[in-house]
């Protein structure tokens, strides 16, 4: 069996069926595709394809990163996948549902936004930092554009050391 069929199949069936393990990927390629392949190729396949374990309401499931969309459909991912974003001087939180921070910021990542300085993931949120407050509203404004959110911007001025002391 050839990689390309195999990736090829592989990046067909999470297109069109919501698989949740390995074993129901290895159990899938096998029915549909007669394809036979051990755990260790699925779990090299699943990385050299980008793919990822997404979750929603309804459970968890592999799907495609921006680089295995194609067009690198960022706001596709982020219209999925994003909940809502927040500024909060120059940092911006974005939440997702739990495991999909990842690939929202490496959407946010492939957008190449000018103002973002870089990002960081965890669960459920993504930390975006940017090079000013009004540029971390600015990124809030896009990403609720993107992704079709309500945007919260938090206007209020956050104090620290002599910045926010006045003199009497």
């Amino acid at each position: 069996m050839e990689k390309a069929e195999r990736h090829r199949a592989l990046l067909e069936l999470v297109g069109a069926e919501r698989i949740g393990t390995q074993a129901e990927l290895r159990a899938a390629l096998s029915a549909r595709y007669r394809i036979a392949c051990d755990q260790g190729t699925i779990s090299r396949d699943i990385k050299e394809l980008g793919l990822v374990r997404l979750s929603d309401a309804s459970g968890t499931y592999y799907g495609r990163t921006t680089a295995a969309l194609p067009g690198s459909n960022e706001a596709f991912l982020l219209s999925r996948l994003a909940r809502g974003a927040q500024a909060a001087g120059n940092l911006v939180v974005v939440h997702t549902d739990a495991a999909n921070a990842h690939p929202v910021a490496e959407a946010l990542d492939r957008l190449g936004f000018p103002e973002v300085v870089g990002t960081v993931a965890g669960d459920n949120t993504v930390l975006v930092v940017a090079k000013t407050a009004a540029k971390a509203r600015r990124v809030v404004e896009r990403i609720a554009q993107i992704a079709g959110l309500n945007s919260q911007v938090n206007r209020r001025r956050i104090r620290s050391g002599a910045e926010g002391k006045r003199k009497r």
